[in-house]
């Protein structure tokens, strides 16, 4: 498969958990059978969504949204692109980055890491949110769960 789909990134400081279960809400909201990370949300949770633990595998990790069962098949065979609705899956991957000790090799050779605590985001959409009615939405609602905790990175 080629891969699709647009990035937007972000540094988002450790309120990212939280900012998540307000994004899945969200989802909840646009599609009433939405499905996270492949699996039904249940329609009212008792409790908030919460982030899964980290595999800790050197890998970001990923959390993934698609409007139910058709959509998860349609994924994959067509990647993240926009259906007949104009809709289509979108994806979080996120990695958090440890504290550097002052003083230790990593912190003297890798000075452009982003903060301690601080996560590195990519919100991928099925198209060019700039373009595309259905990623803007996404990208928007992505934003309003952050509020003040996160900031778009500029890319080149």
């Amino acid at each position: 498969m080629d891969l699709t789909g647009h990035a937007t990134d972000y540094l988002v400081d450790a309120t990212f958990p939280e900012a998540m279960s307000r994004f899945v809400d969200h989802g909840r909201r646009r599609w009433p059978d939405a499905h996270v990370n492949g699996r039904p949300l249940p329609p009212q949770p008792a409790r908030p969504w919460h982030l899964p633990e980290p595999e800790g595998d050197g890998y970001p990790d990923i959390v993934t949204f698609s409007s139910g069962q058709e959509m998860e098949d349609f994924w994959e065979e067509n990647g993240y692109a926009l259906d007949a609705a104009g809709e289509g899956p979108y994806a979080v991957f996120h990695r958090l980055h440890p504290t550097v000790q002052d003083g230790s090799p990593q912190a003297k050779e890798e000075t452009a890491l982003p903060p301690a605590g601080h996560y590195t985001v990519s919100l991928v959409t099925p198209d060019d949110p700039s373009t595309d009615p259905f990623s803007q939405t996404v990208v928007t609602d992505f934003e309003a769960s952050l509020g003040d905790a996160g900031a778009r990175l500029r890319t080149r």
